[in-house]
């Protein structure tokens, strides 16, 4: 699909993806991590969570309440909600927190919302800078036939004490009622979305949008240090009392200087396994938006000079043949 006049293109189901998109809109100390499961060990190791950007199979009843408690209710006031006015979209609006956008657009209803963002060049822009180079796909938009798998992105969030769900499909936020422990909601509520699929539907996808870990760490490290000092004068001051007593404190404090030393190491340890991951996420999104096309190009060319590229052509037919044939295609 041509990106030009407004086009979005599909977004990745991907925690390096929605990391950098978000830090592109100008968020910080933020990032997005793939859940697995919602037991509560799982979410206190990521905590604090924010929000959950959840990808799921698109179908009929999924635009229909599931429950009288389910139909859509007007935007309360702290809570900001854009209705999805064009295709391929929604993984932005199930993210979208930018300042800027938010304070310019606060005061517009949900479609007018919507329609602001499909305006926004600089939020089209971040997300259309993950489209792939693919020189086959027409200028044509081709819609979503019965045939075809059909995803899309929702977020869930807590407001007031209250669950909200955000599909920018429906016409305004759905509230799922009183919810202390938000995170042992939702995850009633997604396991009840999951069970209107068939055993064998196992393609969902679950993103939490939480709290810098690094930085997280680092305050961490930070308190850990500043207490390693206060035990460090604290032997000094012992140590120069020469006393029984004293003596024997100083060896408790220095059990307890070596313990916080074990943990700076941890901490210190979890800090480089982050920057890793962050690392990895930065060459990933590289590859994606990356033009492999010359490439590919040089090296059919140079696979027809040698007489290799009709029989490796098929022999990927008949591969592809043997495989279940999917199409996957996110909204």
């Amino acid at each position: 699909m041509s990106l030009e006049n407004g086009n979005w293109c599909l977004i990745e189901s991907d925690p390096g993806v929605f990391t950098e998109l978000i830090q592109n809109m100008g968020v910080r100390d933020v990032q997005v991590e793939e859940l697995y499961s919602l037991d509560a060990d799982t979410l206190n190791s990521i905590a604090p969570v924010y929000g959950l950007v959840f990808l799921f199979k698109w179908q009929q009843s999924s635009g229909k309440p599931r429950a009288q408690t389910e139909q859509p209710t007007s935007s309360p006031e702290n809570v900001y909600f854009a209705q999805q006015i064009i295709n391929n979209a929604c993984a932005t609006q199930a993210i979208l927190c930018s300042t800027n956008f938010r304070s310019f657009s606060v005061d517009l209803p949900p479609d007018m919302r919507g329609l602001a963002l499909t305006n926004s060049d600089q939020i089209r822009n971040v997300h259309n800078s993950f489209a792939r180079s693919d020189p086959f796909i027409s200028d044509m938009a081709k819609p979503a036939t019965d045939d075809d798998d059909v995803f899309h992105f929702i977020s869930y969030v807590p407001a007031a004490g209250r669950l909200y769900e955000l599909d920018g499909l429906k016409p305004g936020p759905i509230d799922h009622g009183p919810a202390e422990n938000w995170l042992e909601r939702v995850g009633e509520v997604i396991q009840e979305r999951m069970s209107e699929y068939s055993e064998s539907e196992i393609r969902f996808n679950l993103m939490a949008v939480i709290g810098d870990r690094r930085k997280g760490l680092r305050n961490k490290i930070d308190k850990v240090e500043a207490d390693i000092a206060r035990l460090a004068s604290r032997l000094d001051e012992l140590r120069l009392e020469d006393k029984d007593e004293s003596r024997a404190e100083a060896e408790a404090v220095q059990t307890e200087i070596g313990q916080l030393n074990s943990q700076r190491a941890d901490l210190a340890y979890k800090v480089q396994v982050e920057n890793g991951k962050f690392e990895r996420y930065k060459f990933d999104n590289s590859l994606r938006k990356h033009n492999f096309i010359p490439l590919i190009y040089q090296l059919a060319k140079a696979m027809a000079g040698k007489g290799s590229l009709a029989p490796a052509i098929e022999d990927a037919k008949k591969k592809a043949q043997s495989r279940p044939q999917q199409t996957q295609q996110p909204f």
